[in-house]
C-alpha cells in the first residue's frame, strides 16, 4: 500500500513540474523607427502609394512561439497587426526618400509582401535556442516597370533559459531594423524609384 501510494505521488509530482514548463504567452511591441534611411530625392516630385500583405497563414499579431512543451499555447505576438507595423514603417522611409509631395504626376506604387516573420523556440522541458527569421517581397511599380526583390534575414541563438519579453522585443526589434537597413540602403531599389539619396 505504501509502495503504491509513493508512486502515486511521484507521478504527480512529475506531472505537475512538466505542466510547469508551457511557458505563457508574451506580447513585443516593434518598432517603427526608420533612422538607418537615407535622406533622398525622387527625380520627379510625387506622392506614393503602399501597400503590406501578410501572407503568412497565422493571426495578424502573432509572431511566432516561445517554445516548451506546448509551444501552440505559448505565442509571442505583437501588441499591433503585423501589417499596420510594416505599413506605417514602409510610409515613413518613402516620406524619408522623399515621397509625398502633391503632384499630377502618377504616383510610385510600393508593395511589401510579408512571406515569412517568425519566431521559434525549440520544443522540450527546457528552451536553450530560438531563432528569427523575416522574409519579405518587395515591388515596385514606376512608370509602367516593375521591380520585384526578396529580401531576408535569419539568426538564431543559444540561451539559457526562455527569454523574458523585454529580451525578445529587443532582439526582433534588432533583426527587424537590420532588415530594413539592407532593403532601405540597396541601389537597385533607388533605382526602380528613381531616387537620388544623400550620402
Amino acid at each position: 500500500m505504501h509502495k503504491v501510494l509513493l508512486a502515486g505521488l511521484m507521478g504527480l509530482a512529475i506531472t505537475t513540474g512538466l505542466s510547469g514548463c508551457v511557458l505563457a504567452p508574451q506580447t513585443i511591441a516593434l518598432s517603427d523607427d526608420v533612422s538607418t534611411v537615407p535622406a533622398g530625392q525622387p527625380a520627379v516630385s510625387r506622392d506614393a502609394l503602399v501597400r503590406v500583405r501578410d501572407e503568412r497563414s497565422l493571426a495578424p499579431d502573432v509572431l511566432g512561439n516561445r517554445g516548451g512543451r506546448l509551444p501552440e499555447n505559448s505565442p509571442l505576438l505583437s501588441d499591433r497587426p503585423l501589417t499596420d507595423v510594416l505599413s506605417a514603417r514602409l510610409q515613413a522611409s518613402l516620406k524619408q526618400l522623399g515621397f509625398g509631395s502633391s503632384s499630377p504626376v502618377e504616383p510610385v506604387k510600393v508593395q511589401l509582401d510579408i512571406d515569412e516573420f517568425s519566431y521559434q523556440c525549440n520544443e522540450g522541458v527546457v528552451v536553450n535556442e530560438c531563432s528569427v527569421r523575416m522574409g519579405f517581397m518587395l515591388t515596385v511599380v514606376n512608370e509602367g516597370k516593375t521591380f520585384t526583390k526578396p529580401y531576408s534575414v535569419y539568426e538564431t541563438r543559444s540561451l539559457a533559459a526562455s527569454p523574458v519579453a523585454e529580451y525578445n522585443q529587443q532582439w526582433v526589434n534588432e533583426v527587424l531594423d537590420r532588415l530594413w537597413s539592407h532593403i532601405f540602403n540597396d541601389q537597385e531599389l533607388f533605382e526602380a524609384l528613381q531616387v537620388r539619396v544623400s550620402n
